[in-house]
């Protein structure tokens, strides 16, 4: 089944990397163009799922053990809630922006997975959030979700700062 599933992903994975190249303005000589990146994350499922299509072969012809498939474990396992927690972060980041919903997450997911020094997962989630914000939005030039309310006046604040860093430069 793991087989038959990723040949679908690398399908359809294909599918998309013409579909960006078609769907996207032509890139200029001095910009990489908005169909690069995609192209680039795309690329590389493509690279993992052909690896994942080998190495399930090669187990198959080693050996034909079928697992049983525990519904209620996956349901209660953190990787099910970590999944959640990717998922509510996707759909709350239009309304809370990107720093709320990625300082959030890294708290929640920190907390996930056992860490129990709340300062530190506090700093270290802020931290984190600040340094994706300044690579994403001031280094790269991708604009990040805003948010509303409050949420997006705290978002042009930041960019107001990173925007006064940069003619400082």
């Amino acid at each position: 089944m793991d087989i038959i599933f990723s040949i679908a992903l690398i399908i359809f994975n294909i599918y998309c990397f013409f579909l960006v190249g078609i769907e996207s303005p032509a890139p200029t000589l001095t910009e990489l163009g908005a169909a690069f990146w995609p192209r680039i994350v795309i690329s590389l499922m493509l690279i993992l799922l052909v690896i994942n299509v080998i190495n399930q072969l090669k187990i198959r012809k080693e050996k034909v053990n079928h697992e049983k498939i525990n519904i209620v474990g996956f349901l209660k396992s953190k990787l099910f809630i970590g999944m959640l927690l990717v998922s509510i972060m996707a759909l709350s980041t239009p309304y809370i922006g990107f720093i709320t919903s990625c300082f959030g997450f890294l708290v929640t997911y920190a907390i996930l997975l056992g860490e129990r020094n709340i300062p530190k997962v506090v700093l270290n989630s802020l931290i984190i959030t600040f340094i994706l914000y300044i690579i994403f939005q001031g280094l790269l030039d991708i604009r990040l979700e805003r948010g509303i309310g409050v949420f997006r006046n705290l978002a042009l604040f930041l960019e107001g700062i990173l925007l006064n860093i940069k003619r400082g430069l």
